[in-house]
């Protein structure tokens, strides 16, 4: 399984050289003081792979989270809530009727706006629009959809060419009291757009996925070029599909409240 580093092109191969790469975007990011005293350093390099870092208070690196920026169209949600470990809870709408399609958990690009409004007078949004990406972990590639519904022939259970599960809130049967759901999620779906990415940190190769999946929500993929190693150019991708594992991030575009960071 490729690390959520790997899919945008900055894998790591042990600890020293994670150390090594977070001091490095640490350096070449962007800060921007977000509240309590609390600082996030914003790295966003080619092929929109971003990774930010928070620096709390204390000067102590509070999380890191690799993503990558979502370009497709928003998709309406409700019931929208942070966790207190950062992972925001939503349900996804059909766009058309408003009718939900799967509650999803996310990693937010701007859970730090979301926290900061929660302590607001009028409170963090619980509606909005959320553009989606996700990191994959596992990825398989067919050459049409008629190619990945013959391969569903030979499953148990097979799955239909447009779905979306939201398996971090598979609560595992040996998960302990301290369990809480993760940003991970299955889905399958057809390509829509794709380009081929080299690393300006690293030199690696990773690829910029769209995949409209269930109700047509459009998510943004990252795939390590080690994932897809037969990957087509970007200008032969039109009717491929795709299927697999996914870290799931996202943004739902807020701003920071004034004053809030100080």
């Amino acid at each position: 399984m490729t690390s959520h580093f790997g899919a945008i092109g900055l894998e790591v191969g042990d600890r020293q050289e994670y150390g090594e790469l977070l001091r490095r975007l640490y350096a070449l990011g962007r800060a921007e003081p977000v509240g309590g005293g609390a600082v996030r350093v914003v790295w966003t390099g080619a092929g929109g792979a971003r990774v930010e870092l928070e620096i709390d208070g204390e000067g102590s690196l509070a999380y890191v989270l690799p993503a990558l920026v979502p370009r497709g169209a928003p998709v309406p949600v409700r019931g929208i809530a942070l966790a207190p470990d950062g992972v925001a809870h939503m349900e996804l709408l059909d766009g058309e009727d408003g009718r939900m399609l799967c509650p999803l958990p996310v990693e937010l690009t701007d859970r730090a706006e979301l926290r900061a409004l929660g302590r607001e007078e009028g409170g963090a949004p619980t509606e909005g629009l959320v553009r989606l990406s996700a990191l994959a972990e596992r990825i398989g590639l067919y050459s049409d959809r008629a190619a990945y519904d013959a391969a569903q022939r030979e499953r148990e259970p097979g799955f239909a060419p447009e779905y979306l599960i939201p398996s971090g809130l598979f609560r595992p049967d040996d998960a302990g009291r301290e369990w809480a759901p993760v940003a991970h999620a299955l889905f399958a779906g057809g390509v829509v757009a794709a380009e081929r990415t080299e690393s300006e940190i690293s030199g690696e190769v990773f690829h910029r996925l769209r995949v409209r999946t269930l109700g047509g929500i459009e998510v943004d993929v990252a795939a390590a070029g080690a994932q897809l190693p037969h990957a087509p150019a970007p200008d032969r991708w039109a009717g491929r599909w795709v299927e697999g594992a996914f870290f799931m991030t996202g943004s739902l575009g807020l701003g920071m409240p004034r004053g809030a960071d100080r």
